[in-house]
């Protein structure tokens, strides 16, 4: 059975937030294809390549997610530790709800899927904070003690994740950009726990829509 390209790209899209236009481009993309409003969800923006297939792609490799910030953030202080806090418990969570059922390789071959994952649109933030608000490194979202009301430097309340997916042999199939944050979420003073929660629930939709997609015909 011949996978569906536009439901296998749902499963990036990480709210139901509503968005007037395409966002601006990041730069994360060696170029950007013409992409179209996803019907079946608000926000959200797709390119389907050309006779783009997905058949015989039952693995899934994922590049280390990278983190671009906004030209439009005024302070550009970074946190690396931060930095590694949201991108490595990201893919935690992916890795998380998708295996054992659809492993993820870290070596590439003709069964597949490559994923190039950037949050983009990120805003940083100085903040006044006493040695016990540093991210420590190795932080683990849930595990701090004080995650529920800790704050972070980095802002990701208008962040986008732009998705390009690759096949064995590094042939573009499709793009997603979506809006990191749903609509019910409050996006003023994040917390890490907040963020946990965003990042948790990116999984648990990644693998739902992975479900709803016979990749193992």
């Amino acid at each position: 059975m011949r996978p569906s390209l536009s439901v296998l790209l749902g499963l990036f899209v990480l709210t139901l937030a509503t968005a007037a236009a395409v966002p601006p481009q990041s730069g994360f993309l060696d170029s950007y294809p013409p992409l179209q409003p996803d019907a079946r969800h608000p926000g959200s923006f797709i390119y389907l390549a050309p006779g783009g297939s997905l058949k015989g792609l039952t693995k899934v490799q994922i590049d280390p997610i990278l983190v671009w910030y906004s030209k439009d953030s005024t302070y550009q202080g970074i946190d690396p530790n931060e930095l590694s806090a949201v991108t490595e418990n990201l893919r935690k969570a992916l890795v998380k709800h998708l295996e054992p059922t659809y492993p993820v390789v870290d070596t590439a071959g003709p069964d597949v899927l490559h994923l190039r994952i950037a949050i983009t649109n990120v805003m940083a933030e100085k903040k006044k904070r006493g040695i016990l608000g540093y991210t420590p490194v190795g932080f683990v979202i849930g595990a701090a003690k004080n995650a529920a009301t800790a704050g972070p430097n980095i802002n990701i309340a208008s962040a986008t994740l732009e998705v390009e997916l690759l096949d064995g042999s590094g042939k573009r199939i499709a793009v997603a950009i979506d809006p990191l944050l749903g609509a019910d979420i409050q996006k003023e003073n994040l917390t890490w726990s907040d963020i946990g929660k965003v990042l948790d629930a990116a999984g648990t939709r990644l693998r739902g829509r992975m479900d709803s997609d016979n990749l193992h015909p």
